[in-house]
């Protein structure tokens, strides 16, 4: 999620126009940051083996594990409407500390649970953790960094949860022969030692933000972690200066409260249309399906039959997503958001599609494929465009409560689709589902195709104007 004040990316901070790297202290900080989105993706990643187990062990329903699988979704909704008062209370540290002692209580939970009430009550624990979570480590990162590498930099952020999500189906492959009942509370205790870590680094390592120094009044702190991360021939002055500026301003915005969204006029309604919009679109796709129940739909496409196998297979799925997410990320400032988008979305339409088609006909292989098209066109394109054309869409005076709408109904409509995908495809089959993805996921596509402009290379002022209600344009690029 992207800072309240702060654009992950604007027009100028490309990495063809950052010059110089910035200082190693600041590749250190960040680096510790993500270690917090690895654990958020490893739990992620993890629960689509627990889940199942807890099922067998259990003898849950599909509705029950899908009530498994949705409610972390959902807690995570609520946490992220919570995140920045902790972020404004306590400071970014503190926060990291926070969320990270709040997420090893709930694995704690989960591992000793001796029935399905515990289950759902550590969930609840865990959840809130990533909700709050969430939103810290991009924060944190953008306002740590020099302005001219935070692009670069909090994509470290997806990145760093693609590969937890990576970890996560690991230790379901290698822990998935033990006894059951053994082996779903092995796998989320090797998901321990990063929380253990986090918290440690938050407080002993880590820096505190200059932003939230400078919030506190203790602007000769601030000064001073400016100086660790810049180099020396920049006035730390003029970042200070600029960051009480920016700190006024956000004061100011605030006393508007929630009118701009509430009442907005034309051109922050087409602006609420894209950023929300495409938020809500990145789970529309379905994707939660396939990171969280793949080794069920692998089972289903009769690829694998014992869960060694399945997870297996679910782990080859995680080393592609990975990879794409890091290809993305080369090609986002060159090719820019908008055709990446576009392609992402019919990608993802034709390979559900596909999915849909071999799962009628019984070919394992064309699911196989459609599987696969389907997570690399969504982590080359949607999955990490969301959050950045989010940032830059929306101006400074609606930011921090347009990031958190969007966030809040991203996380519920992944909430959905978790609780209701296995439900629904005892209805429809898998074919209907991935049928009416494909529908969605196009539809989707097409409403992005009219409503969404290009904002690369595009100073915040420049895309504002792409959104003038009497100029607006489909080609404007």
């Amino acid at each position: 999620m992207a800072s309240e004040t702060t654009p992950l990316i604007d027009g100028n901070t490309s990495p063809k126009k950052a010059g110089r790297p910035p200082p190693p202290y600041v590749y250190a900080v960040a680096g510790i940051a993500t270690i917090n989105s690895v654990n958020l993706g490893f739990d992620i990643g993890v629960s689509s083996g627990v889940g199942l187990l807890i099922q067998e062990d259990m003898h849950l329903s599909n509705w029950e594990l899908g009530l498994f699988m949705g409610s972390i979704h959902a807690m995570a909704a609520v946490g992220s409407m919570f995140s920045h008062y902790f972020c404004d209370r306590l400071g970014r540290c503190r926060t990291f500390t926070l969320s990270q002692v709040i997420f090893l209580m709930g694995m704690c939970l989960l591992v000793t649970s001796k029935g399905f009430t515990q289950v759902l009550i550590s969930r609840i624990f865990t959840g809130f953790a990533i909700g709050v979570a969430m939103a810290i480590d991009p924060l944190y990162i953008s306002e740590v960094a020099p302005a001219s590498h935070r692009g670069l930099l909090t994509t470290l952020s997806e990145i760093a949860i693609n590969f937890g999500i990576l970890l996560g189906f690991t230790a379901n492959g290698v822990f998935a022969d033990l006894p059951v009942g053994v082996n779903w509370r092995i796998m989320p205790i090797c998901g321990s030692f990063g929380p253990s870590a986090m918290i440690i680094l938050s407080l002993t390592v880590m820096p505190e933000s200059p932003r939230w120094l400078v919030a506190q009044g203790r602007d000769n702190e601030a000064e001073g972690i400016l100086r660790d991360t810049h180099h020396a021939s920049e006035d730390t002055n003029i970042l200070l200066n600029g960051i009480k500026h920016e700190a006024e301003e956000e004061a100011k915005f605030a006393r508007l409260g929630w009118q701009p969204l509430l009442q907005p006029d034309a051109q922050t309604r087409w602006m609420m249309i894209v950023g929300i919009g495409v938020a809500v679109a990145q789970q529309i796709t379905g994707i939660e399906s396939v990171v969280m129940y793949s080794p069920e739909i692998f089972k289903q496409a009769g690829v694998a039959k014992t869960d060694a196998d399945l997870f297996a297979a679910t782990v080859c799925l995680g080393i592609v997503k990975t990879m794409c997410i890091v290809v993305s990320a080369s090609f986002l400032d060159n090719f820019g958001r908008r055709p990446l988008l576009l392609l992402s979305m019919a990608g993802i339409a034709s390979c559900q599609a596909l999915m849909s088609s071999g799962f009628a006909t019984g070919r394992q292989v064309v699911v196989v494929i459609g599987m696969f098209g389907f997570i690399s066109f969504f982590s080359f394109g949607i999955g990490p465009i969301c959050w950045l054309l989010a940032s830059e869409v929306f101006p400074t005076n609606i930011r921090a409560k347009a990031m958190s709408m969007a966030t809040t109904l991203n996380r519920l409509t992944s909430a959905t689709v978790a609780l209701t995908f296995l439900p629904l495809s005892d209805f429809l089959g898998m074919s209907g589902c991935y049928g009416l993805f494909a529908i969605l996921s196009a539809l989707a596509g097409m409403i992005q195709f009219f409503t969404v402009p290009e904002t690369k290379g595009k100073t915040l002022e420049s895309v504002k104007e792409s959104f003038d209600a009497r100029t607006f344009e489909l080609a404007q690029t």
